[in-house]
């Protein structure tokens, strides 16, 4: 059937095959750009074989990989000895092969209708599956970009002082921003600031660290006696005497009861004894004892009384300063308490404070203890007492923390952990919700486009089998017997034909006579035949439930073998047929490869045109398969670069990276050739002309095949130059062209340009 210029056809094929460790490909081969038609070229051994078989069962091979385009597999038909040996060895007929057969033109237009139908949806699974690659591709790098994030607001800017809690995630973004993900969505553990969790980590993670003692306070006793020294009324009192002594009078007009009552004490220690008289010390003149009674009468018990409360005040406040001055200087000796440290400044400018204002207030007590008379006010020390000890009851609380920790260490070290999670999280809390609002909605696509894939393969599935069923009404396998012994008959083969069994199910090769021939065939016969076999199973099925126009590629690896020139061409002559109408999309075959070591069955099946132009093609690639110490390595090609088998060994010569065996059996291979096509090389003319015995020893080593055969074995000539020799070989083999005569021949298979003269 025909199904010309759909976008189905042109696109399901392999795009791409990873060849590693496995025969002699030891480095990771690729190969890439593979197309509608590709040709491969290599000596036996090379490694064209391994490739048959990696794309028959590329599971069988765990380091390699068929790589289809849009994921969609198709059926695959591979011709080597493993279809050789599995179909005409090791069963004794050949199964038979469905074909359509004739007079179902009704039938046939159905089933071409249901294939249209089959190309349409599978052209919808293309785009589908692209959509799902592209949106799979959105997905990777949402979650690239989320890691991204992570690793560099987080791991990167934290790693230095949460050192601990990154343990298990310092080498794997991916694993990091799941565990982001994972916190986000069950932690529940308490916000704190980053400082608050630095400084606790510091402490939990610290094993050095030991419990600290609390910071004694001012104590609550020295404070109240601050408090009632302050309120004293003896400060607001105007301490003074009686007022109605004689003297009180004069005293209290002039004001000045200070100034008496210090004269009375210079007054009491200036009696006269002799003549029972004072000496008053501001006049000096004789008072007797009488003034001295009334000045002791004004200034009576009370005031005493007064005075005395006086100096006692001035005492407890003067008591107060020493003690604070005391605890101060305790706290001086406080050492590595980083709570303590952190408020130590702050308490010592308290404490400046306070001893300064304590200061000024036991100057003003001085005073009046100097003047009774006058009222003071001491500026209160409560308030700053009160501030301190605050102050403590902050660091107190931090040091009861800090010895938790330390008694709890496991119990706090996990609880922290959370904790810091958490404050992670919430560090890049949009960004992990706009990475979820993303992830969510490529998912949704993504659900949606496969259940669309899924009505689609199920579409499938009922048409392939309303195909089939159309099909098992047309199917025989008798159309295939006709078409291969009319070929057979064609191209000479009459000793032998291939003949359905009576069972309408397989196939045996018979005489003329119908008696069996299958085992005295000769190889080429064998092969021919088989070929042909493999040739019109393309074309059909082995099992009349499958559907014959289900697409499919084919590869053929090395078909020729043993095979004379005539049946040569005639197999190339097939395969270029077959080529032709997958390049014209008439065929339900979308790809094909052809692996050979034979040149002329390469340049027969490989031609297209004469005109040079038309031989580097978009839907054709060749390849170049060589084998280097034992290494397998492929090249690609636009255009086919076998010219003929003699151009193949110069060619081997030219290369720079040529191996040291291939270039030595390319070197004696071409004056194999060469020379005896010309009949005129002396060999022993030809080494004696060489005075180097080095030079000599190899000029022999090439030669011996001239007389003696390529296909020999030489147990006298061992000769294999290493890679420091291969330029010596080089040489040698210009020279024998020299020496010959024949440079101008060497010039031009090698490329080098006559110099102008």
């Amino acid at each position: 059937m025909e199904n010309k210029g759909s976008k189905i056809e042109k696109d399901l094929r392999i795009e791409k095959i990873k060849i590693s460790d496995v025969a002699t490909y030891k480095e990771n081969v690729e190969i890439n750009d593979l197309r509608k038609i590709n040709f491969f070229y290599g000596s036996n051994g090379t490694g064209k074989t391994t490739i048959s078989k990696i794309i028959a069962s590329p599971n069988n091979y765990k380091n390699c990989e068929v790589k289809w385009r849009s994921d969609i597999k198709l059926k695959t038909l591979v011709y080597n000895d493993d279809f050789v040996r599995n179909y005409f060895y090791q069963s004794e007929n050949f199964p038979g092969i469905y074909t359509m057969g004739e007079g179902a033109k009704d039938i046939e237009e159905e089933i071409k209708k249901k294939k249209d139908e089959l190309d349409k949806i599978k052209e919808e699974l293309i785009n589908l599956n692209e959509t799902i690659e592209n949106k799979e591709k959105e997905k990777t790098q949402i979650q690239d970009n989320f890691n991204e994030v992570c690793w560099q607001s987080l791991y990167l800017k934290y790693q230095q002082n949460f050192t601990e809690v990154f343990k298990g995630y310092r080498n794997n973004k991916k694993n990091f921003a799941d565990k982001i993900l994972l916190e986000y969505k069950t932690n529940h553990a308490a916000v704190k600031d980053y400082g608050e969790l630095l400084k606790e980590y510091n402490i939990i993670y610290n094993q050095t660290l030991n419990k600290l003692d609390e910071i004694t306070k001012i104590e609550d006793t020295l404070i109240n006696d601050v408090k009632l020294i302050e309120v004293d009324k003896i400060l607001s009192t105007s301490i003074i005497g009686k007022e109605n002594v004689d003297i009180g009078k004069l005293i209290h007009k002039l004001q000045n009861h200070d100034w008496v009552r210090e004269g009375k004490n210079y007054l009491e220690n200036s009696f006269i004894e002799s003549e029972q008289k004072y000496i008053c010390p501001f006049c000096q003149q004789r008072v007797d004892k009488d003034f001295k009674h009334k000045l002791e009468e004004y200034f009576d018990e009370t005031y005493e009384n007064q005075i005395k409360n006086l100096e006692s005040l001035n005492d407890r406040y003067t008591g107060v300063k020493k003690a604070l001055e005391e605890y101060y200087q305790k706290l001086s000796t406080i050492q590595n308490n980083q709570y303590f440290n952190e408020k130590k400044q702050e308490t010592e400018e308290k404490f400046r404070l306070l001893f300064q204002i304590m200061s000024t207030n036991i100057e003003k007590l001085k005073e009046k203890k100097d003047k009774p008379s006058i009222v003071i006010e001491l500026e209160s020390i409560l308030e700053i007492l009160y501030e301190i000890n605050e102050i403590f009851d902050g660091i107190n609380r931090e040091i009861h923390n800090h010895n938790n920790l330390i008694k709890n260490r496991k119990t706090e070290q996990e609880r922290l952990e959370s904790e810091i999670w958490h404050f992670f999280c919430n560090e890049i809390s949009q960004y992990i919700d706009t990475y979820k609002t993303n992830t969510s909605n490529a998912e949704k696509a993504l659900n949606s486009i496969e259940g669309k894939i899924e009505i689609n393969d199920q579409k499938q599935v009922d048409i392939n089998t309303d195909i089939s069923t159309l099909e098992k009404k047309i199917k025989s396998i008798k159309p295939t017997v006709e078409v291969i012994n009319k070929l057979l008959d064609h191209f000479g083969f009459k000793g032998f034909r291939l003949e359905a069994l009576d069972d309408d199910k397989h196939y045996k090769i018979v005489r003329e006579d119908g008696s069996p021939a299958k085992e005295n065939l000769s190889e080429g016969e064998r092969n021919f035949i088989i070929f042909l076999y493999f040739y019109n199973l393309i074309q059909g099925v082995l099992d009349p439930a499958e559907n014959i126009n289900d697409d499919k590629i084919v590869v053929f690896d090395d078909p020729v073998s043993s095979l004379d020139s005539d049946v040569l061409f005639i197999v190339s002559t097939l395969i270029k047929k077959l080529l032709k109408d997958i390049r014209d999309n008439n065929s339900n075959i979308k790809q094909a490869f052809i692996l050979t070591h034979n040149v002329y069955f390469f340049k027969e099946v490989s031609y297209i045109s004469s005109r040079k132009t038309y031989n580097k093609r978009k839907d054709t690639i060749y390849y170049i398969i060589r084998k280097k110490d034992n290494i397998s390595g492929i090249v690609a090609y636009e255009e086919n670069p076998i010219k003929s088998s003699y151009q193949l060994l110069w060619e081997e010569i030219k290369r720079k990276d040529v191996d040291k065996v291939c270039i030595q059996n390319a070197m004696r291979r071409i004056i194999e050739f060469y020379f005896k096509l010309l009949a005129n090389l002396d060999e022993e003319t030809l080494i004696n002309n060489f005075e180097n015995e080095e030079d000599k020893k190899i000029c022999r080593s090439l030669v011996s095949w001239v007389n003696v055969g390529s296909h020999e074995i030489f147990d006298d000539i061992n000769y294999s130059p290493n890679f420091e020799e291969i330029e010596k070989y080089k040489k040698v083999f210009q020279k024998i062209f020299e020496h010959t005569k024949q440079i101008e021949h060497f010039n031009m298979m090698m490329g080098i340009e006559k110099p102008v003269s």
